[in-house]
């Protein structure tokens, strides 16, 4: 069934893909920009229209939704004769949604460069991939005005399967960052558990299997795991790159409130000697051959 509405998305990396795909499939018009030609393309094959500029979808959509790598992007795609704040006035949207992963205080200055306009806004950050997306399971952590998040609340049950409304704006990521900090330290904790296993002598899979069935448990183990013991961390679903920005951003937060960090300041190295190793394109998970590197196991 065809909708009115159109939905516009500024950033088609892979969660803005992800997002628009599932729309595409349950009826809505869809316009997007990216920089990237290739994920412009790959978004028309989809059935999106792409624009050249954040202003130009803006003007051209219902509601924007706003998918881009980190929180100072997305200043960007708000500021200048480009940004979306710029577009017609008679043809802006209805909302703004932010699904960045973002710095709190980002988040409060485009709130706040969005009431000066008068445009609607609502951060809704993401707590899961692009395959959870893709498959429409996962939580938005919302942040905005009450009656914001009513315009677009519908939306978001399409979307994922469930929504948490935290507050103001930059609430939501404040809740994100956190999350996201507490998944870095655990992918360390099972890298460093997995290694000692398998330097005692017991095999991946028994490793594996014992871990799950027990106490032990958790979906960073289920998820990252078999990864780790297998070696295959190629097709990412959040890359190393994307976690070694989370725990800097956790790490600053915890900065910000003077909290005691020992565990974060512990593995924030081994996420950037993963990128000094050149594993940043790689799944996350691969912050277990940092583990490796420093036994003596040559990275491939």
């Amino acid at each position: 069934m065809q909708r009115e509405e159109t939905i516009g998305f500024i950033g088609l990396g892979l969660m803005g893909r992800a997002f628009s795909r599932n729309l595409i499939e349950d009826g809505y018009r869809l316009v997007g920009t990216d920089p990237v030609l290739s994920a412009q393309e790959a978004f028309e094959s989809m059935g999106g229209a792409a624009l050249p500029s954040p202003r130009e979808v803006a003007e051209a959509a219902d509601f924007v939704f706003i998918s881009v790598p980190n929180s100072k992007i997305s200043l960007e795609c708000a500021r200048g004769e480009d940004g979306y704040l710029f577009a017609d006035p008679d043809k802006k949207p209805k909302a703004v949604v932010d699904t960045t992963t973002a710095d709190p205080e980002d988040t409060r200055e485009i709130a706040r460069l969005c009431a000066e306009r008068r445009f609607g806004f609502m951060e809704a950050c993401v707590s899961g991939n692009s395959e959870n997306v893709k498959n429409r399971v996962g939580l938005f952590l919302v942040g905005g005005e009450e009656r914001t998040h009513e315009l677009v609340k519908d939306i978001f049950a399409r979307l994922l399967s469930d929504q948490i409304h935290c507050g103001a704006a930059g609430d939501g990521a404040t809740m994100k960052v956190l999350i996201n900090y507490l998944t870095c330290l655990q992918r360390c904790a099972i890298a460093e558990s997995l290694r000692m296993g398998l330097r005692a002598g017991v095999k991946g899979e028994l490793l594996l299997d014992a871990f799950m069935r027990s106490a032990a448990d958790s979906r960073q183990l289920r998820n990252r795991g078999p990864r780790m013991v297998s070696g295959d961390f190629s097709n990412p679903v959040s890359t190393l790159d994307v976690l070694t920005k989370d725990i800097k951003l956790g790490l600053a937060l915890g900065q910000s409130v003077s909290a005691n960090m020992p565990l974060g300041d512990l593995c924030l190295p081994f996420y950037t000697q993963g990128q000094e190793l050149g594993f940043g394109h790689l799944d996350s998970a691969a912050v277990y051959k940092v583990f490796e590197a420093r036994e003596g196991i040559n990275p491939d």
